[in-house]
């Protein structure tokens, strides 16, 4: 059994989820210190630990005590981040850094934008992307999942949304993954820090999303990013920095939930047999398929806050400052909630997992998410139903203390 000093290390450790998630750990934790103070040597910087589904939900839900100021997520390094880097990054504007009220001004003009009344454009919109990408593999008989279809699906559908021109779209896929994976020999800059190629990448994206704003400002088009510069916040008008700062949110956050999802979804549908053939027998149930999918695969491990006030989670006092990292994969497997947690059951009865979030932070986007795995779950059987993983035994997962999924899936599509 590991140590605790082991566990503390661990936590926010990239390289200890290369595995994929330490579920013997979060049980231990679980069991024996859900609300865990972790005293990391290598992070530089103690935090809670929550692993217990209840006080997950519970700090995730609860904006007046817990801040988003930092970030969302826990950050690769605790080093304060200065006024002038905030904003030249565009951090400053933007949604996931914010608290309420200034959060709920920000977000209530967005949210008609992404709710299931206004998504039939999107839902179009995803399908004839998905129809031509199956289509485009479906030639070659095999594909390497994760970089094509589950990353390009996403790609597609929110360039076209943004109104990003077609050249630009790779170049800017490139850049979101250089700053959500910096350690992966894809994205990696030989003899750089990963701190500094993640900030590197997030500036470039921050610099092209403030041409952009610039552009659709000057030249508006049909499409979201000139939506954008007509937004009224508190009777004034977004300026190019707010608008920017919305692009740099919308185009990193559109492309990572989908793309880990649809992979570990593709592998756990390959690897449970049974329940691909339930959602054949049954095409209605693909809704509730997918949240499990979601559930199990749990894209973000993890969340960050940060105490405003002293309070108390789960018996604990918790001081003003503290940090508090609520750990989503943990609390997607609590058994107190979820009866087997570590099976896949498609006809699970349904509990809410934690993985868009929780209360005024729950991810803007997550109807376009839903339907775009709906979407590409559904093609992707009826075109290639005799589907094949060579390397389903030994998946290579994300290491990463925030993403989870996997960083290659081959498939052999057999087509006949």
């Amino acid at each position: 059994m590991a140590e605790w000093s082991e566990i503390d290390d661990g936590l926010l450790n990239p390289a200890w989820y290369v595995n994929g998630d330490p579920h013997e750990a979060f049980e231990r934790l679980r069991a024996e210190d859900p609300v865990h103070w972790a005293e990391p040597e290598s992070y530089g910087r103690p935090f809670w630990a929550l692993t217990r589904y209840q006080d997950v939900r519970e700090v995730l839900a609860d904006a007046a005590n817990f801040s988003n100021y930092r970030d969302t997520r826990p950050p690769r390094t605790a080093k304060r981040l200065t006024a002038t880097q905030l904003h030249e990054s565009g951090t400053d504007g933007n949604l996931n850094h914010m608290d309420p009220p200034l959060h709920t001004l920000y977000r209530r003009p967005m949210e008609r934008h992404f709710d299931p009344l206004s998504r039939e454009h999107l839902r179009v919109l995803i399908e004839n992307c998905a129809d031509e990408l199956i289509a485009e593999v479906g030639h070659r008989g095999r594909t390497e999942f994760v970089g094509e279809l589950a990353a390009d699906l996403p790609m597609h559908v929110i360039m076209r949304f943004l109104g990003v021109p077609r050249e630009d779209w790779t170049w800017l896929r490139d850049c979101v993954w250089r700053s959500f994976l910096p350690d992966d020999p894809r994205f990696a800059v030989p003899g750089q820090a990963s701190e500094k190629t993640m900030a590197d990448a997030n500036q470039m994206i921050a610099d092209y999303a403030a041409r952009f704003a610039r552009e659709k400002r000057e030249r508006p088009g049909d499409d979201f990013a000139s939506v954008l510069t007509e937004v009224v916040v508190d009777g004034t008008p977004l300026d190019d920095h707010e608008v920017a700062a919305w692009l740099a949110l919308l185009i990193p956050a559109s492309l990572e939930t989908t793309r880990n999802t649809a992979s570990v979804g593709l592998w756990l549908f390959y690897r449970n047999p049974e329940q691909r053939q339930a959602l054949a027998q049954d095409p209605a149930l693909i809704g509730q398929a997918v949240d499990e999918v979601i559930r199990w695969a749990s894209p973000v491990r993890s969340r960050l806050r940060v105490a405003r006030f002293d309070t108390e989670v789960g018996g604990k006092a918790i001081k003003a400052g503290d940090w508090v990292v609520p750990f989503l994969s943990s609390a997607n497997r609590d058994a107190s909630v979820f009866e087997d947690p570590h099976a896949f059951n498609i006809r699970r009865q349904p509990r809410k997992h934690l993985s868009f979030g929780e209360g005024v932070h729950e991810c803007l986007a997550l109807h376009l998410v839903r339907c775009e795995l709906m979407t590409l779950f559904s093609k992707f059987f009826a075109a290639f139903p005799d589907y094949e993983l060579p390397q389903a035994d030994s998946p290579s997962w994300i290491a990463d203390h925030v993403l989870n999924g996997f960083t290659r899936l081959e498939v052999d599509l057999n087509v006949t």
